[in-house]
C-alpha cells in the first residue's frame, strides 16, 4: 500500500514538473530564418503580412492576418502572410508595396534580413504596424522608425482590460474619417514614457478620465494610441489596438485598418512626398 501511495506521490510530482517546464506559447523561444519562402503570383498593389513572434504572441495573431488579407483582397490587392523573416530579402521585398506587422514582436532580424527591411522603407514605401508592433520588445532602431520610445507596458491583473473613450483628434485621415469623435473602446492600453517624436502625427488619443492606472501608465492628454509619420518618403502608421481576437470582427476597427492600409499604400490620402 505504502509503495503505491509513493508512486502515485512520484507521478503527481513528475507531472507538476513537467507542466513548470513546459513551453509557454505565448513566449516562444526567439528563432531566425535563413530560407526564403516562396512567393505566389503577385500583382500590385501586393501586401506584407508579417506576424513572426520572437516575443511575447498575442492569441488574436490569426483574426488580425484574417481580417487584414480580407481588406486586401476586397481591394483586389494580392496578399502573402508569413512568419518566415527570410521574405525580408531585396528581391522579394521588391514585390510588395506596403508591409503589415500583424503584431509581430521581438527582433525577427538577422542583420541582412534589418538592412533589407531598412532599404525597403528607404525607397519610399508604407507600413502598418498593429497592436503588439508596438511593444518594448522591439530593436531600438525600429521603435525609432515608428516614431516611440520608453515603452511601460499596460495594466495587468484585473484592471488589465479597461473601457474608456479614443478621442479622435484628426478626422481627415483616411484610417480615423469613419471613426466618431468619442469612440468608446476596451483594450490593454500601451503607456510610453517618452514623448513620441516630434514628427509624428497623433490621430486619436485615450481619455484616462477614471480609469485605473499607475504611474507609470498614466500619460495624460499625450497618451497617443494611433499616428502616423513619415520616414523620407516612406508612409509609417501604428495603431496600439488590437490585443483580442474580437477587435477583428469590430466593424469600427476594421474601418480604420482599411484606411491605414489605403493610406500606407499610397492609395488614399496624402502625406511624406
Amino acid at each position: 500500500m505504502m509503495g503505491w501511495k509513493l508512486g502515485a506521490a512520484l507521478v503527481a510530482l513528475a507531472t507538476t514538473a513537467t507542466a513548470q517546464n513546459a513551453p509557454d506559447p505565448r513566449r516562444p523561444q526567439p528563432t531566425f530564418d535563413s530560407v526564403a519562402p516562396a512567393l505566389p503570383k503577385l500583382r500590385h498593389p501586393a501586401v506584407l503580412i508579417f506576424s513572426k513572434t520572437n516575443s511575447y504572441r498575442h492569441d488574436s495573431i490569426p483574426d488580425a492576418v484574417k481580417a487584414v488579407s480580407t481588406l486586401a483582397r476586397k481591394r483586389s490587392w494580392s496578399v502573402f502572410a508569413t512568419e518566415n523573416a527570410a521574405v525580408f530579402n531585396p528581391q522579394q521585398l521588391a514585390r510588395f508595396d506596403l508591409i503589415v506587422f500583424a503584431s509581430a514582436t521581438g527582433d525577427p532580424f538577422t542583420p541582412a534580413q534589418r538592412d533589407a527591411f531598412q532599404d525597403y522603407i528607404a525607397s519610399g514605401r508604407g507600413f502598418v504596424g498593429l497592436h503588439g508592433a508596438g511593444d518594448g520588445s522591439h530593436p531600438d532602431w525600429y521603435q525609432h522608425l515608428l516614431g516611440y520610445g520608453g515603452y511601460t507596458g499596460h495594466p495587468g491583473g484585473a484592471d488589465q482590460f479597461q473601457t474608456s473613450d479614443i478621442i479622435v483628434l484628426d478626422r481627415t485621415h483616411p484610417a480615423t474619417r469613419k471613426l466618431p469623435p468619442r469612440w468608446r473602446w476596451t483594450e490593454e492600453y500601451y503607456a510610453y514614457s517618452e514623448p513620441l517624436r516630434a514628427d509624428t502625427h497623433v490621430l486619436a488619443r485615450l481619455d484616462e478620465t477614471g480609469m485605473r492606472l499607475e504611474p507609470r501608465h498614466t500619460m495624460g492628454d499625450k497618451h497617443a494610441l494611433i499616428w502616423w509619420r513619415c520616414e523620407g518618403r516612406a508612409r509609417i502608421f501604428y495603431s496600439a489596438l488590437g490585443h483580442k481576437p474580437q477587435a477583428y470582427s469590430d466593424p469600427q476597427h476594421l474601418k480604420l485598418i482599411d484606411g491605414a492600409i489605403a493610406w500606407a499604400a499610397r492609395k488614399e490620402g496624402r502625406g511624406c512626398g
